[in-house]
């Protein structure tokens, strides 16, 4: 393919020439909302998490819980979240996305709060029902936030920058239990509430500062100048980046059930989540099984965050040296599958067995390639956001599946969990070369028409305002110059 390029361009501006650096215009922008991406994915997955650390500091005998309830708080914050994918995207298609985001931050904030004034099972489960509603919108606005302002081969390091708040929040949770748990004992008002109260007002802060200073679209930024917004959607436009016009097509929601590439990533979501899942979820609780108290489990779960941040940035920074996406996806299985077998079959000293959950946690890093390849290998408005949606709802139910795999009467060796993780490790690989192979067959057939594109860009037979019409009417399976990245 031709390469054109575009690290610099020239303007015109009152009749003088601007010219335009990509690296000046790019510091700019991550510095204004990649914080504050990072900051939202922490706290949607520490608030998913701290039901986790309360497990361990005695949430369940407050309440009074029994047999498999503790699981079902988990499986109920996901059926919720799941069913509201598609509320959630229909919005994103209606209203400014980082508004939606903001406003739905803040109602966490007030939903985990408010899990510490429970005081039954009953209650519990209503608020964390409640509060996977919410929290359903976190993945599809990230996306799509994202690709409104990075081309495809930018974009992905900056999907691994927001997803390490995953390791972040389990670094961040494993120290705020530790803490919580040197307060008041024997009191109404025990260590664990202190700790959803704590978290609960910083997301209220997050999501303030969320809808002051996260921009909806580049068009409607105060702080870049009309011709850095039209050398960025220039940009988009010629990379096949972007989000198109926001504009509701009912043809790309139809064309979504019959895109195979779409369900490709649902069934990688799935099985990269469900170990993913349960370890994030339950790693403190396996690792208190080994015989640790809860303050030593909550202080030996951070090296997992630690693990998930080092492959996480690994595997999406490779991307600016062309390292295969798929290959990423297939190499972080092996330590993983290493993990899972040192986690559910090895007999000797607990480091052994400490060290496979450590390295289970690469299996979280992929998770950042599936949100890259579905950002980037979608094109249309309405298009993406149901496919960030179905992405979604794949991570919902991998963490339904995931939490009952926890078989209260098999404490505490959980050998059903054990052995589930170990077997969806190995099927990921499989998953991953199957959409390497689609992608390299469908770019077959396109790659003539892109390149012809690219000719007359170069020879001025074609004008970019062009492309950024075709970005905004066209999906990818109707547009056959639309090349997959892979």
């Amino acid at each position: 393919m031709a390469v054109i390029n575009r690290s610099l361009i020239m303007f015109p501006s009152e009749g003088v020439s601007t010219v335009l650096s990509d690296k000046a215009l790019y510091r700019k922008i991550d510095a204004r909302i990649i914080p504050l991406m990072f900051a939202a994915y922490f706290l949607q997955f520490l608030d998913k998490v701290l039901i986790n650390y309360a497990n361990i500091m005695g949430l369940q005998q407050d309440l009074g819980m029994h047999g498999q309830q503790f699981n079902w708080l988990a499986t109920a914050f996901f059926i919720a979240y799941s069913v509201a994918e598609f509320p959630q995207g229909w919005l994103l298609q209606k209203f400014p996305p980082a508004t939606i985001l903001g406003i739905n931050v803040f109602i966490w904030g007030v939903l985990v709060s408010s899990t510490a004034a429970c005081q039954n099972f009953a209650s519990l489960v209503a608020v964390r029902t409640l509060l996977g509603i919410f929290e359903a919108v976190i993945t599809p606005a990230l996306i799509l936030i994202t690709n409104q302002w990075y081309t495809r081969r930018e974009s992905t390091p900056r999907f691994g920058i927001w997803y390490c708040g995953l390791g972040a929040g389990q670094i961040v949770g494993g120290l705020v239990s530790f803490a919580a748990q040197h307060g008041p004992r024997g009191t109404s008002f025990s260590g664990w509430r202190i700790m959803f109260v704590a978290v609960g007002l910083f997301n209220i802060v997050i999501a303030v500062l969320i809808l002051l200073f996260l921009p909806n679209a580049p068009e409607t930024t105060s702080w870049l100048s009309e011709a850095e917004k039209t050398h960025l959607r220039e940009r988009l436009a010629l990379d096949q980046a972007g989000t198109g016009k926001k504009v509701f097509q009912k043809t790309a929601l139809l064309e979504v059930l019959f895109d195979m590439h779409v369900w490709i990533l649902f069934v990688l979501t799935i099985l990269i989540v469900i170990p993913s899942g349960v370890v994030t979820t339950f790693s403190a609780t396996l690792i208190k099984g080994f015989g640790y108290d809860s303050k030593s489990a909550a202080l030996l779960n951070i090296p997992s965050g630690a693990v998930s941040i080092i492959a996480t940035l690994g595997c999406t920074y490779a991307i600016l040296i062309d390292f295969p996406r798929w290959l990423g996806i297939v190499l972080l299985m092996v330590p993983s599958l290493i993990g899972a077998g040192l986690m559910s079959f090895y007999d000797g000293t607990q480091a052994g067995i400490l060290a496979g959950i450590y390295l289970i946690n690469f299996v979280v890093a992929p998770l950042a390639l599936v949100y890259a390849l579905a950002g980037v290998n979608t094109q249309g408005y309405t298009k993406k956001v149901a496919v960030n949606a179905v992405v979604a709802v794949g991570f919902g139910i991998a963490n339904i599946i995931g939490p009952q795999t926890f078989l209260s009467w098999e404490a505490p060796g959980y050998i059903s969990a054990k052995i589930t993780i170990f077997a969806v490790n190995g099927a990921v690989i499989i998953v991953a070369i199957m959409l390497r192979l689609l992608y390299g067959w469908r770019n077959r057939q396109r790659i003539n028409e892109r390149q012809a594109e690219l000719d007359a860009l170069s020879s001025g037979r074609m004008d970019i305002r062009m492309l950024e019409k075709l970005e905004g009417e066209d999906t990818d399976m109707r547009n056959k110059a639309f090349v997959y990245v892979y």
